[in-house]
Protein backbone atom coordinates (compact mmCIF):
# COMPACT_ATOMS: atom_id res chain seq x y z
CA UNK A 1 0.00 0.00 0.00
CA UNK A 2 1.22 3.46 -0.82
CA UNK A 3 1.70 5.79 2.09
CA UNK A 4 -0.20 8.42 0.12
CA UNK A 5 -3.42 6.60 1.03
CA UNK A 6 -3.06 8.13 4.48
CA UNK A 7 -3.93 11.81 4.78
CA UNK A 8 -0.28 12.71 4.15
CA UNK A 9 3.16 11.18 4.38
CA UNK A 10 4.08 12.83 7.67
CA UNK A 11 1.95 13.81 10.65
CA UNK A 12 3.85 17.08 11.10
CA UNK A 13 3.92 16.67 14.88
CA UNK A 14 7.25 17.74 16.37
CA UNK A 15 9.43 15.48 18.52
CA UNK A 16 9.75 17.82 21.49
CA UNK A 17 8.45 15.65 24.36
CA UNK A 18 11.21 14.97 26.87
CA UNK A 19 11.52 12.10 29.34
CA UNK A 20 10.25 14.40 32.09
CA UNK A 21 7.22 15.45 30.01
CA UNK A 22 6.41 11.81 29.25
CA UNK A 23 6.61 10.79 32.90
CA UNK A 24 4.58 13.73 34.14
CA UNK A 25 1.90 13.14 31.50
CA UNK A 26 1.05 9.71 32.87
CA UNK A 27 1.42 10.86 36.47
CA UNK A 28 -1.30 13.39 35.73
CA UNK A 29 -3.27 10.60 34.08
CA UNK A 30 -3.15 8.33 37.15
CA UNK A 31 -3.65 11.32 39.49
CA UNK A 32 -2.54 9.91 42.82
CA UNK A 33 -3.43 13.17 44.56
CA UNK A 34 -7.10 12.81 43.65
CA UNK A 35 -7.10 9.22 44.93
CA UNK A 36 -5.81 10.64 48.22
CA UNK A 37 -8.63 13.21 48.22
CA UNK A 38 -12.17 11.83 47.94
CA UNK A 39 -12.04 9.32 45.10
CA UNK A 40 -11.26 6.34 47.37
CA UNK A 41 -11.65 6.78 51.13
CA UNK A 42 -15.33 7.83 51.34
CA UNK A 43 -16.40 4.70 49.47
CA UNK A 44 -14.53 1.99 51.35
CA UNK A 45 -16.46 -0.58 53.41
CA UNK A 46 -15.76 -0.91 57.15
CA UNK A 47 -12.96 -3.35 57.84
CA UNK A 48 -10.91 -2.51 54.77
CA UNK A 49 -7.37 -1.15 54.86
CA UNK A 50 -6.59 1.08 51.89
CA UNK A 51 -2.81 0.89 51.86
CA UNK A 52 -2.88 -2.93 51.69
CA UNK A 53 -5.33 -2.86 48.78
CA UNK A 54 -3.18 -0.19 47.11
CA UNK A 55 -0.04 -2.31 47.28
CA UNK A 56 -1.81 -5.35 45.86
CA UNK A 57 -3.44 -3.23 43.16
CA UNK A 58 -0.02 -1.97 42.09
CA UNK A 59 1.33 -5.51 41.79
CA UNK A 60 -1.66 -6.68 39.74
CA UNK A 61 -1.16 -3.81 37.29
CA UNK A 62 2.49 -4.58 36.52
CA UNK A 63 1.61 -7.07 33.73
CA UNK A 64 -0.46 -4.34 32.04
CA UNK A 65 2.52 -2.00 32.30
CA UNK A 66 4.62 -4.66 30.59
CA UNK A 67 2.10 -4.82 27.71
CA UNK A 68 2.26 -1.04 27.28
CA UNK A 69 6.05 -0.95 27.54
CA UNK A 70 6.45 -3.75 24.99
CA UNK A 71 3.99 -2.45 22.41
CA UNK A 72 5.19 1.14 22.85
CA UNK A 73 8.65 -0.07 21.90
CA UNK A 74 7.38 -1.92 18.84
CA UNK A 75 4.70 0.51 17.61
CA UNK A 76 5.43 4.03 18.94
CA UNK A 77 2.80 6.10 17.15
CA UNK A 78 0.40 8.96 17.78
CA UNK A 79 -2.74 7.45 19.24
CA UNK A 80 -0.80 4.74 21.06
CA UNK A 81 -3.09 1.85 21.92
CA UNK A 82 -5.64 2.91 19.28
CA UNK A 83 -3.00 2.06 16.68
CA UNK A 84 -2.31 -1.29 18.36
CA UNK A 85 -6.00 -2.23 18.50
CA UNK A 86 -6.74 -1.20 14.93
CA UNK A 87 -3.67 -2.94 13.46
CA UNK A 88 -3.52 -6.07 15.62
CA UNK A 89 -7.26 -6.73 15.97
CA UNK A 90 -9.24 -4.81 13.32
CA UNK A 91 -9.83 -1.25 12.22
CA UNK A 92 -13.45 -1.35 13.34
CA UNK A 93 -12.39 -2.52 16.81
CA UNK A 94 -9.81 0.23 17.15
CA UNK A 95 -12.18 2.99 16.08
CA UNK A 96 -15.13 1.75 18.13
CA UNK A 97 -13.04 1.34 21.27
CA UNK A 98 -11.06 4.57 20.89
CA UNK A 99 -14.12 6.68 20.12
CA UNK A 100 -16.01 5.26 23.11
CA UNK A 101 -12.99 5.88 25.35
CA UNK A 102 -12.66 9.48 24.16
CA UNK A 103 -16.36 10.21 24.73
CA UNK A 104 -16.16 8.68 28.21
CA UNK A 105 -12.96 10.62 28.91
CA UNK A 106 -14.49 13.90 27.72
CA UNK A 107 -17.47 13.41 30.02
CA UNK A 108 -15.07 12.63 32.87
CA UNK A 109 -12.92 15.71 32.17
CA UNK A 110 -16.06 17.84 32.10
CA UNK A 111 -17.01 16.50 35.53
CA UNK A 112 -13.48 17.14 36.81
CA UNK A 113 -13.68 20.70 35.48
CA UNK A 114 -17.10 21.23 37.06
CA UNK A 115 -16.06 19.77 40.42
CA UNK A 116 -12.73 21.61 40.36
CA UNK A 117 -14.64 24.13 42.46
CA UNK A 118 -15.07 21.43 45.10
CA UNK A 119 -11.31 21.15 45.51
CA UNK A 120 -11.00 24.94 45.71
CA UNK A 121 -13.93 25.04 48.14
CA UNK A 122 -12.35 22.36 50.32
CA UNK A 123 -9.05 24.20 50.49
CA UNK A 124 -10.38 27.64 51.34
CA UNK A 125 -13.11 26.20 53.56
CA UNK A 126 -10.62 24.15 55.59
CA UNK A 127 -8.22 27.08 55.97
CA UNK A 128 -11.08 29.42 56.81
CA UNK A 129 -12.44 27.04 59.42
CA UNK A 130 -9.05 26.30 61.00
CA UNK A 131 -7.95 29.95 61.12
CA UNK A 132 -11.30 31.51 61.88
CA UNK A 133 -11.57 33.44 58.61
CA UNK A 134 -15.32 33.72 58.03
CA UNK A 135 -14.96 35.29 54.59
CA UNK A 136 -13.17 32.18 53.30
CA UNK A 137 -15.85 29.92 54.76
CA UNK A 138 -18.54 31.99 53.01
CA UNK A 139 -16.62 31.95 49.72
CA UNK A 140 -16.22 28.19 50.06
CA UNK A 141 -19.99 27.73 50.17
CA UNK A 142 -20.52 30.09 47.23
CA UNK A 143 -18.10 28.25 44.94
CA UNK A 144 -20.03 24.99 45.07
CA UNK A 145 -23.17 26.54 43.56
CA UNK A 146 -23.95 25.39 39.97
CA UNK A 147 -23.22 28.61 38.06
CA UNK A 148 -19.89 29.44 39.78
CA UNK A 149 -18.84 25.80 39.34
CA UNK A 150 -19.63 25.96 35.61
CA UNK A 151 -17.87 29.30 35.12
CA UNK A 152 -14.74 28.23 37.00
CA UNK A 153 -14.58 24.86 35.25
CA UNK A 154 -15.13 26.38 31.79
CA UNK A 155 -12.54 29.10 32.43
CA UNK A 156 -9.88 26.65 33.61
CA UNK A 157 -10.51 24.31 30.68
CA UNK A 158 -10.55 27.17 28.19
CA UNK A 159 -7.21 28.48 29.44
CA UNK A 160 -5.64 25.03 29.05
CA UNK A 161 -7.02 24.77 25.50
CA UNK A 162 -5.59 28.20 24.61
CA UNK A 163 -2.13 27.22 25.87
CA UNK A 164 -2.21 24.10 23.69
CA UNK A 165 -3.40 26.04 20.65
CA UNK A 166 -0.76 28.74 20.95
CA UNK A 167 2.02 26.18 21.11
CA UNK A 168 1.97 22.40 21.51
CA UNK A 169 5.01 22.52 23.79
CA UNK A 170 3.17 24.89 26.14
CA UNK A 171 0.52 22.23 26.68
CA UNK A 172 3.15 19.74 27.79
CA UNK A 173 4.77 22.36 30.01
CA UNK A 174 1.44 22.96 31.76
CA UNK A 175 1.19 19.26 32.58
CA UNK A 176 4.82 18.98 33.68
CA UNK A 177 4.85 22.08 35.87
CA UNK A 178 1.48 21.38 37.52
CA UNK A 179 2.39 17.75 38.20
CA UNK A 180 5.77 18.66 39.68
CA UNK A 181 4.05 21.16 42.00
CA UNK A 182 1.55 18.43 42.90
CA UNK A 183 4.32 15.95 43.72
CA UNK A 184 6.29 18.38 45.86
CA UNK A 185 3.24 19.47 47.83
CA UNK A 186 2.15 15.86 48.33
CA UNK A 187 5.54 15.09 49.86
CA UNK A 188 5.24 18.17 52.09
CA UNK A 189 1.82 16.96 53.24
CA UNK A 190 3.27 13.52 53.97
CA UNK A 191 6.08 15.04 56.03
CA UNK A 192 3.59 17.07 58.08
CA UNK A 193 1.52 13.96 58.85
CA UNK A 194 4.64 11.92 59.63
CA UNK A 195 6.16 14.40 62.10
CA UNK A 196 2.83 14.55 63.94
CA UNK A 197 2.52 10.78 64.39
CA UNK A 198 3.86 10.72 68.01
CA UNK A 199 1.11 13.06 69.32
CA UNK A 200 -1.40 12.81 66.47
CA UNK A 201 -4.50 12.52 68.66
CA UNK A 202 -3.68 15.83 70.33
CA UNK A 203 -2.54 17.60 67.14
CA UNK A 204 -5.62 16.63 65.11
CA UNK A 205 -8.14 17.46 67.86
CA UNK A 206 -8.58 21.16 66.87
CA UNK A 207 -9.34 20.19 63.27
CA UNK A 208 -11.88 17.54 64.31
CA UNK A 209 -13.50 19.91 66.76
CA UNK A 210 -13.80 22.84 64.36
CA UNK A 211 -15.12 20.59 61.58
CA UNK A 212 -17.59 19.00 63.99
CA UNK A 213 -16.49 15.41 63.32
CA UNK A 214 -14.98 14.42 66.68
CA UNK A 215 -15.66 10.67 67.21
CA UNK A 216 -17.78 9.78 70.25
CA UNK A 217 -16.00 8.14 73.24
CA UNK A 218 -17.21 4.64 72.34
CA UNK A 219 -16.53 4.87 68.59
CA UNK A 220 -14.06 1.97 68.52
CA UNK A 221 -16.73 -0.54 69.50
CA UNK A 222 -18.50 0.09 66.17
CA UNK A 223 -15.39 -0.52 64.07
CA UNK A 224 -14.94 -4.09 62.77
CA UNK A 225 -11.42 -5.57 62.85
CA UNK A 226 -9.27 -5.23 59.72
CA UNK A 227 -10.15 -7.82 57.12
CA UNK A 228 -7.97 -8.74 54.14
CA UNK A 229 -10.95 -10.06 52.16
CA UNK A 230 -12.78 -6.74 52.59
CA UNK A 231 -9.66 -4.89 51.49
CA UNK A 232 -9.48 -6.99 48.33
CA UNK A 233 -13.16 -7.13 47.44
CA UNK A 234 -14.22 -3.69 48.65
CA UNK A 235 -11.21 -1.41 48.09
CA UNK A 236 -9.02 -3.03 45.42
CA UNK A 237 -11.61 -2.53 42.63
CA UNK A 238 -11.74 1.21 43.41
CA UNK A 239 -8.00 1.63 42.89
CA UNK A 240 -7.91 -0.88 40.04
CA UNK A 241 -10.63 0.97 38.13
CA UNK A 242 -10.17 4.64 39.00
CA UNK A 243 -6.38 4.92 39.27
CA UNK A 244 -3.89 2.24 38.30
CA UNK A 245 -4.77 1.12 34.73
CA UNK A 246 -4.72 4.62 33.22
CA UNK A 247 -1.27 4.51 31.67
CA UNK A 248 -2.13 5.21 28.02
CA UNK A 249 -1.21 8.92 28.00
CA UNK A 250 2.51 8.60 27.26
CA UNK A 251 2.06 5.98 24.49
CA UNK A 252 -0.61 8.24 22.92
CA UNK A 253 2.05 10.88 22.18
CA UNK A 254 4.84 8.45 21.29
CA UNK A 255 5.59 9.97 17.89
CA UNK A 256 6.25 13.33 19.58
CA UNK A 257 8.58 11.86 22.20
CA UNK A 258 12.28 12.30 21.55
CA UNK A 259 13.19 8.67 22.28
CA UNK A 260 11.14 5.48 22.47
CA UNK A 261 12.67 4.67 25.85
CA UNK A 262 11.16 7.92 27.17
CA UNK A 263 7.71 6.58 26.26
CA UNK A 264 8.46 3.36 28.13
CA UNK A 265 9.77 5.30 31.12
CA UNK A 266 6.53 7.27 30.97
CA UNK A 267 4.64 4.02 31.55
CA UNK A 268 6.50 2.27 34.36
CA UNK A 269 7.82 5.18 36.46
CA UNK A 270 4.45 6.95 36.88
CA UNK A 271 2.86 3.63 37.86
CA UNK A 272 5.49 2.99 40.52
CA UNK A 273 5.40 6.58 41.80
CA UNK A 274 1.60 6.53 41.91
CA UNK A 275 1.65 3.26 43.83
CA UNK A 276 4.16 4.63 46.32
CA UNK A 277 2.27 7.89 46.84
CA UNK A 278 -1.11 6.24 47.40
CA UNK A 279 0.22 3.40 49.54
CA UNK A 280 2.45 5.62 51.66
CA UNK A 281 -0.10 8.44 51.91
CA UNK A 282 -2.81 6.19 53.30
CA UNK A 283 -0.34 4.17 55.39
CA UNK A 284 0.68 7.39 57.15
CA UNK A 285 -2.98 8.09 57.90
CA UNK A 286 -3.37 4.66 59.50
CA UNK A 287 -0.07 4.96 61.38
CA UNK A 288 -1.00 8.39 62.72
CA UNK A 289 -4.57 7.75 63.81
CA UNK A 290 -4.51 4.01 64.27
CA UNK A 291 -6.73 1.57 62.42
CA UNK A 292 -9.96 2.03 64.42
CA UNK A 293 -9.83 5.84 64.40
CA UNK A 294 -8.98 6.04 60.68
CA UNK A 295 -11.54 3.45 59.62
CA UNK A 296 -14.26 5.20 61.62
CA UNK A 297 -13.61 8.62 60.09
CA UNK A 298 -13.19 7.24 56.56
CA UNK A 299 -16.46 5.29 56.64
CA UNK A 300 -18.70 7.48 58.80
CA UNK A 301 -21.06 9.46 56.53
CA UNK A 302 -20.64 12.65 58.56
CA UNK A 303 -16.86 12.71 58.20
CA UNK A 304 -16.03 10.67 55.09
CA UNK A 305 -15.77 13.66 52.75
CA UNK A 306 -14.16 15.93 55.36
CA UNK A 307 -11.44 13.74 56.85
CA UNK A 308 -9.02 13.21 53.94
CA UNK A 309 -5.27 13.08 53.44
CA UNK A 310 -5.21 16.70 52.27
CA UNK A 311 -7.49 18.23 54.88
CA UNK A 312 -5.71 16.37 57.68
CA UNK A 313 -2.34 17.71 56.50
CA UNK A 314 -3.79 21.25 56.42
CA UNK A 315 -5.46 20.73 59.79
CA UNK A 316 -2.25 19.60 61.49
CA UNK A 317 -0.45 22.90 60.93
CA UNK A 318 -1.29 26.39 62.14
CA UNK A 319 1.11 27.91 59.61
CA UNK A 320 -1.07 29.56 56.97
CA UNK A 321 1.68 29.50 54.37
CA UNK A 322 1.99 25.73 54.71
CA UNK A 323 -1.78 25.37 54.64
CA UNK A 324 -1.98 27.24 51.34
CA UNK A 325 0.96 25.32 49.86
CA UNK A 326 -0.77 22.02 50.64
CA UNK A 327 -4.09 23.35 49.33
CA UNK A 328 -2.47 24.50 46.10
CA UNK A 329 -1.09 20.98 45.72
CA UNK A 330 -4.57 19.50 45.81
CA UNK A 331 -5.80 22.01 43.23
CA UNK A 332 -2.84 21.40 40.90
CA UNK A 333 -3.57 17.66 40.93
CA UNK A 334 -7.05 18.46 39.63
CA UNK A 335 -5.59 20.91 37.11
CA UNK A 336 -3.06 18.34 35.88
CA UNK A 337 -5.87 15.92 35.03
CA UNK A 338 -7.46 18.50 32.74
CA UNK A 339 -4.11 19.53 31.25
CA UNK A 340 -3.09 15.99 30.32
CA UNK A 341 -6.61 15.23 29.07
CA UNK A 342 -6.54 18.04 26.53
CA UNK A 343 -3.34 16.65 25.00
CA UNK A 344 -4.36 13.00 24.94
CA UNK A 345 -7.87 13.60 23.54
CA UNK A 346 -6.44 15.61 20.66
CA UNK A 347 -3.91 12.90 19.77
CA UNK A 348 -6.51 10.13 19.59
CA UNK A 349 -8.77 12.24 17.38
CA UNK A 350 -5.72 13.27 15.32
CA UNK A 351 -4.75 9.61 14.80
CA UNK A 352 -8.24 8.58 13.72
CA UNK A 353 -8.42 11.54 11.34
CA UNK A 354 -5.00 10.57 9.95
CA UNK A 355 -6.53 7.16 9.25
CA UNK A 356 -9.35 8.95 7.35
CA UNK A 357 -12.04 8.02 9.89
CA UNK A 358 -12.60 11.61 11.01
CA UNK A 359 -12.43 14.65 8.70
CA UNK A 360 -8.95 15.58 7.50
CA UNK A 361 -9.27 19.01 9.15
CA UNK A 362 -8.51 17.40 12.51
CA UNK A 363 -4.97 16.62 11.32
CA UNK A 364 -4.15 20.20 10.37
CA UNK A 365 -1.53 21.93 12.47
CA UNK A 366 -1.04 25.64 13.00
CA UNK A 367 2.39 27.22 12.61
CA UNK A 368 3.18 26.36 16.24
CA UNK A 369 2.70 22.63 15.63
CA UNK A 370 -0.67 22.42 17.40
CA UNK A 371 -3.66 20.41 16.08
CA UNK A 372 -5.87 23.44 16.60
CA UNK A 373 -9.12 22.00 15.23
CA UNK A 374 -9.00 18.93 17.47
CA UNK A 375 -8.55 21.25 20.45
CA UNK A 376 -11.52 23.38 19.39
CA UNK A 377 -13.60 20.22 18.96
CA UNK A 378 -12.54 19.15 22.47
CA UNK A 379 -13.48 22.56 23.88
CA UNK A 380 -16.94 22.51 22.32
CA UNK A 381 -17.62 18.94 23.43
CA UNK A 382 -16.44 19.57 27.00
CA UNK A 383 -18.43 22.79 27.37
CA UNK A 384 -21.51 20.86 26.23
CA UNK A 385 -20.92 18.15 28.83
CA UNK A 386 -20.31 20.86 31.44
CA UNK A 387 -23.91 21.97 31.09
CA UNK A 388 -25.20 18.63 32.38
CA UNK A 389 -24.20 19.11 36.07
CA UNK A 390 -25.89 22.53 36.02
CA UNK A 391 -29.11 20.93 34.77
CA UNK A 392 -28.94 17.76 36.87
CA UNK A 393 -26.23 16.79 39.34
CA UNK A 394 -27.55 13.24 39.61
CA UNK A 395 -27.63 12.90 35.84
CA UNK A 396 -24.07 14.17 35.56
CA UNK A 397 -22.63 11.99 38.31
CA UNK A 398 -24.29 9.00 36.67
CA UNK A 399 -21.71 9.44 33.90
CA UNK A 400 -18.99 8.37 36.33
CA UNK A 401 -20.38 4.89 35.73
CA UNK A 402 -19.23 5.12 32.13
CA UNK A 403 -15.76 4.25 33.43
CA UNK A 404 -16.72 0.68 32.55
CA UNK A 405 -15.79 1.70 28.99
CA UNK A 406 -12.20 2.00 30.14
CA UNK A 407 -12.22 -1.52 31.57
CA UNK A 408 -13.60 -2.94 28.32
CA UNK A 409 -11.01 -0.90 26.41
CA UNK A 410 -8.10 -2.22 28.47
CA UNK A 411 -9.46 -5.75 28.08
CA UNK A 412 -9.26 -5.27 24.31
CA UNK A 413 -5.67 -3.97 24.61
CA UNK A 414 -4.79 -7.07 26.65
CA UNK A 415 -6.21 -9.33 23.94
CA UNK A 416 -4.20 -7.39 21.36
CA UNK A 417 -1.11 -8.06 23.47
CA UNK A 418 -1.88 -11.80 23.46
CA UNK A 419 -2.30 -11.93 19.66
CA UNK A 420 0.80 -9.84 19.02
CA UNK A 421 2.77 -12.04 21.40
CA UNK A 422 1.61 -15.24 19.69
CA UNK A 423 2.44 -13.86 16.24
CA UNK A 424 5.89 -12.68 17.31
CA UNK A 425 6.73 -15.53 19.70
CA UNK A 426 6.82 -13.19 22.72
CA UNK A 427 5.80 -15.61 25.46
CA UNK A 428 5.98 -13.14 28.35
CA UNK A 429 3.70 -10.77 26.45
CA UNK A 430 1.19 -13.58 25.92
CA UNK A 431 1.22 -14.44 29.63
CA UNK A 432 0.83 -10.79 30.63
CA UNK A 433 -2.00 -10.32 28.14
CA UNK A 434 -3.86 -13.43 29.32
CA UNK A 435 -3.53 -12.40 32.96
CA UNK A 436 -4.70 -8.83 32.35
CA UNK A 437 -7.57 -9.87 30.09
CA UNK A 438 -8.93 -12.02 32.92
CA UNK A 439 -8.30 -9.20 35.40
CA UNK A 440 -10.23 -6.70 33.28
CA UNK A 441 -13.13 -9.12 32.88
CA UNK A 442 -13.34 -9.11 36.68
CA UNK A 443 -13.04 -5.30 36.84
CA UNK A 444 -15.72 -4.91 34.17
CA UNK A 445 -18.00 -7.09 36.28
CA UNK A 446 -17.25 -4.93 39.32
CA UNK A 447 -17.86 -1.73 37.37
CA UNK A 448 -21.33 -2.84 36.23
CA UNK A 449 -22.53 -4.53 39.44
CA UNK A 450 -21.09 -2.45 42.30
CA UNK A 451 -23.25 0.63 43.00
CA UNK A 452 -20.11 2.51 44.09
CA UNK A 453 -19.20 2.94 40.42
CA UNK A 454 -22.57 4.52 39.53
CA UNK A 455 -23.38 2.11 36.69
CA UNK A 456 -25.68 0.00 38.85
CA UNK A 457 -28.16 1.49 41.29
CA UNK A 458 -28.76 0.25 44.82
CA UNK A 459 -31.49 -2.10 43.57
CA UNK A 460 -29.02 -3.80 41.23
CA UNK A 461 -30.51 -2.38 38.05
CA UNK A 462 -28.33 -0.29 35.72
CA UNK A 463 -28.75 3.46 35.78
CA UNK A 464 -30.61 4.22 32.53
CA UNK A 465 -28.53 7.35 31.82
CA UNK A 466 -25.25 5.47 32.29
CA UNK A 467 -26.41 2.43 30.35
CA UNK A 468 -27.58 4.56 27.44
CA UNK A 469 -24.36 6.55 27.43
CA UNK A 470 -22.15 3.43 27.43
CA UNK A 471 -24.09 1.55 24.76
CA UNK A 472 -24.48 4.70 22.69
CA UNK A 473 -20.73 5.40 22.78
CA UNK A 474 -19.90 1.98 21.33
CA UNK A 475 -22.71 2.07 18.79
CA UNK A 476 -21.80 5.52 17.51
CA UNK A 477 -18.12 4.51 17.35
CA UNK A 478 -18.97 1.49 15.21
CA UNK A 479 -21.23 3.59 12.95
CA UNK A 480 -18.47 6.15 12.47
CA UNK A 481 -16.13 3.44 11.23
CA UNK A 482 -18.57 1.90 8.76
CA UNK A 483 -19.73 5.28 7.45
CA UNK A 484 -16.10 6.36 7.03
CA UNK A 485 -15.36 3.13 5.19
CA UNK A 486 -18.20 3.70 2.72
CA UNK A 487 -17.19 7.31 2.14
CA UNK A 488 -13.57 6.33 1.54
CA UNK A 489 -14.55 3.45 -0.75
CA UNK A 490 -16.30 5.98 -2.94
CA UNK A 491 -12.92 7.72 -3.21
CA UNK A 492 -11.11 4.49 -4.07
CA UNK A 493 -9.63 3.95 -0.60
CA UNK A 494 -10.41 0.77 1.33
CA UNK A 495 -9.98 1.25 5.09
CA UNK A 496 -9.77 -2.54 5.48
CA UNK A 497 -6.50 -2.41 3.55
CA UNK A 498 -5.34 0.86 5.07
CA UNK A 499 -5.52 -0.68 8.55
CA UNK A 500 -3.05 -3.35 7.51
CA UNK A 501 -0.41 -0.63 7.36
CA UNK A 502 1.27 1.27 10.17
CA UNK A 503 0.64 4.99 9.56
CA UNK A 504 3.69 7.14 8.83
CA UNK A 505 4.79 9.48 11.59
Amino acid sequence: MSRSLFVRESSGLVKNVSALDSIMLNLGNMSAGIALFTSISPYIPPGGVIWIASLIGLLLTLPQAYIYIYLSGKIPKTGGDYIWLSRILHGSVGVTMAFALMIESTAYFALVAYFFSSAVSTVIGTIGTMDGIKSLVSLSSLLTAPIPSYVLGAAIFGIIILFNIFKAKWGYSLVTISTIISLVTTIIAMVIIAVNIPDFSTAIAPFLSKEGIMPPPNYSSSVPPPNLLVSLSGILPLLAIFTYPWMQASPAVASETKKVKYVQMGVILPLLVTGILITLGFALMYMAGGYAFTDYLFTNPSSAFIYTFWTVAMGLTTNQVLQWIIGIGLMTWEFAVLAYGVIVFSRYIFAMAFDRVFPEIFTRLNRFGSPVYTHLFDLGLTLAFLVLPVVSISGATALYGAIVIGMIYFFAVSIAGVLYGIKNNAILLVVAGLFESGYFVYLTYEAVTNPVFSFAESNGMPNPITLGFVIGSFVVGALIYFIARRINLSKGIDLELLYKEIPPD
